[in-house]
């Protein structure tokens, strides 16, 4: 069974696949090492698919109608209910990539499929609440200052006059 807010999605054979991507790029530059630099942890993907009989057509459209729907220039977030997503600790998703319906004229039905992505997810979530990192300035901090660079030009042009 799987609800978005509190609309039941009523597919028959229902599927949902969980997926994940750990992102990282190649840190070899140009050598033969396998060193990779992680770039982050995404966003979960739930593919939803199931079967949709032809007489249940309004249920097609309102499925489509949730799929499209945006609120202030974003897709709607939807509350998700799922045995899947509960497993996976998503809580909000919102549609993603695309929606499909194809026809099965042997059975008198529509395959239906499409994505799902979390919402405010945990990696999200900590990298919002972790504190910028401070960059580190090249060449360090001597501590040393002076009022123009005149006078420091000057008193390093005596000491070597003196050596």
């Amino acid at each position: 069974m799987l609800n978005l807010n509190s609309t039941s999605i009523a597919l028959k054979s229902l599927r949902i696949t969980a997926s994940q991507e750990l992102a990282s790029e190649d840190a070899s530059g140009q050598t033969s090492n396998t060193n990779t630099a992680e770039t982050g942890t995404k966003a979960k993907m739930l593919t939803v698919s199931g079967l949709l009989p032809f007489k249940q057509g309004e249920l097609l459209a309102n499925l489509f109608t949730m799929a499209e729907a945006t609120e202030g220039g974003a897709r709607v977030i939807y509350r998700v209910s799922n045995q899947t997503a509960t497993a996976l600790g998503v809580k909000q998703v919102r549609f993603s990539s695309k929606i499909e319906a194809v026809e099965q004229e042997t059975t008198r039905q529509w395959a239906v499929s499409f994505t799902l992505a979390e919402y405010r997810s945990v990696p999200q979530k900590v990298e919002e609440r972790t504190p910028d990192a401070t960059a580190n300035v090249q060449g360090g901090d001597s501590g040393v200052q002076y009022a123009n660079i005149n006078q420091h030009l000057t008193e390093n042009f005596a000491a070597l006059r003196t050596v």
